[in-house]
């Protein structure tokens, strides 16, 4: 009995730590930015693909962007792909909390900054397109249609500036993880004790000497006049 009662004791524990662990990571500002490009993406790719999507009579699709379907595909795809991309890092933000390896870490930082900094990148040119062919259209919609081009059109805006300050966090957590890296390599530590912030700082610790008080005045030989 003594034993089970321990075990799940312990258990217990563990679930309230996880829970700390999980509350800290929708704390952190890249969740709340995940989840807002999360549903911009959707709003995007929604809008244009119900609304904007205009099928006529003899079974023609046509775009309420300027009759291009180019702009239509092109802002289905980069809401779809965003979706995907910011559904992913969210999913490897919670994974993190069960396993955790330098390597993989440093691979995921990698690959979050380079994915941001690309999608600020392509939402920026397709808020230019959409608004361009919007502008030059010539053919009025009903007002459904108008609302959701125009709400695509604003919430790209949105997503440029979302996937840009996603962009600015993911670089500094990969200048952070190489400084860690070079410091953990050159104290011995290797990547784990530069990203970890504690197992460098511990080894020297335990390889410093003790510290011994001075001899006080009293445990002082007096000179011999």
């Amino acid at each position: 009995m003594s034993e089970t009662s321990g075990f799940s004791g312990s258990g217990g524990g563990g679930n309230g730590v996880a829970s700390q662990e999980i509350i800290e990571v929708l704390r952190k500002p890249q969740s709340w930015l995940r989840l807002g490009s999360l549903i911009f993406a959707i709003i995007v790719f929604a809008s244009i693909a119900d609304q904007c999507l205009i099928t006529n009579p003899g079974s023609r699709t046509e775009c309420a962007f300027n009759v291009k379907m180019s702009a239509c595909n092109y802002g289905i795809a980069i809401g779809v792909i965003a979706f995907l991309g910011a559904l992913f890092f969210l999913a490897i933000d919670f994974a993190s909390l069960y396993f955790s390896k330098p390597s993989l870490d440093r691979v995921f930082v990698t690959l979050d900054f380079s994915f941001s900094a690309l999608w600020a990148f392509m939402w920026f040119v397709g808020f230019c397109f959409l608004t361009n062919e919007w502008r030059v259209a010539e053919i009025h919609f009903p007002s459904s249609v108008a609302n959701a081009a125009r709400g695509a059109i604003a919430f790209s805006f949105f997503s440029i500036v979302s996937w840009t300050a996603l962009a600015v966090l993911g670089f500094l957590t990969f200048r952070r993880s190489n400084t860690g890296y070079v410091g953990g390599s050159s104290g011995g530590g290797g990547v784990s004790g530069g990203m970890g912030g504690g197992g460098g700082s511990s080894a020297l610790a335990g390889d410093a000497p003790p510290y011994q008080e001075p001899p006080s005045d009293r445990d002082a030989e007096k000179p011999v006049y």
